[in-house]
């Protein structure tokens, strides 16, 4: 692979993405509906649902962006994704017709961005699809360059008699972005599943919202309210639309 786009990670992943041992989405989905509000929401890069669908069965009805048809169509085959109105399109830069009381963007997503200017248009856009008041939340992992050695690194994920599953990283800590693959060997086939990120200090997603009209909340280590400190591994950070 010489370059990544925004269709990249459905058209490489969608076939094992609700196989991959995500964290269960309970507790997300729980701290997200109580921002909700009488909605409707919207999820950027709703992929196949995981947020989304157990949303809708609390009755919260829900728009989604997304730029794969892969991942859409892995949607449409849940029980309750088939109604969920999906727009295709860039989450860096959207319009949508309606305003929302909540947006969110979960799961590291707002790293698959690679650049600081495509992060930036995204919150723009997300500001734009929100009433006054309303609430933009953002998880994402928190940076940690110190796991890189000489701005890379391995480890082996899973490993059997015919198989193993390698995950091999670059770090270029001038850009902040890191070239990820997994390299996945089973029985003598080989496949390739890489994910291309930039990540984004807390301070600098701040300063992305302040350009887009919007301010800081609070920010948790977890989806719990866990409290955000030197120790967190993850950020789930609330940001309010700004009154016009």
């Amino acid at each position: 692979m010489s370059s990544w786009d925004a269709e990249t990670y459905g058209s490489r992943w969608s076939e094992i993405y609700d196989g991959l041992p995500w964290p269960g989405p309970d507790q997300a989905v729980d701290f997200l509906a109580k921002l909700a509000g009488n909605g409707p929401v919207l999820e950027l890069a709703i992929g196949t649902g995981r947020i989304a669908v157990p949303l809708v069965e609390r009755g919260i009805e829900v728009h989604g962006i997304d730029s794969s048809d892969e991942m859409t169509e892995k949607l449409r085959e849940k029980e309750g994704g088939a109604g969920i109105p999906v727009t295709k399109a860039d989450i860096s830069a959207f319009k949508v017709e309606q305003s929302y009381s909540l947006a969110f963007l979960v799961l590291n997503t707002v790293y698959a961005l690679q650049t600081q200017e495509a992060q930036l248009s995204c919150f723009a856009s997300a500001a734009a699809a929100l009433e006054p008041g309303g609430h933009f939340v953002v998880e994402a992992f928190m940076p940690d360059p110190t796991r890189f050695r000489r701005n890379s690194w391995t480890q082996v994920h899973d490993i059997g008699l015919d198989h193993v599953l390698i995950e091999a990283d670059k770090h270029d800590p001038s850009t902040q972005q890191i070239l990820e693959q997994h390299i996945h060997l089973n029985q003598g086939k080989v496949e390739l599943f890489p994910a291309f990120l930039r990540y984004v200090w807390p301070s600098e997603m701040d300063l992305m919202a302040r350009l887009a009209g919007m301010s800081l909340v609070e920010r948790f280590g977890g989806w719990l309210g866990e409290p955000f400190n030197a120790r967190s591994g993850n950020q789930v950070s609330v940001y309010r639309r700004d009154a016009v």
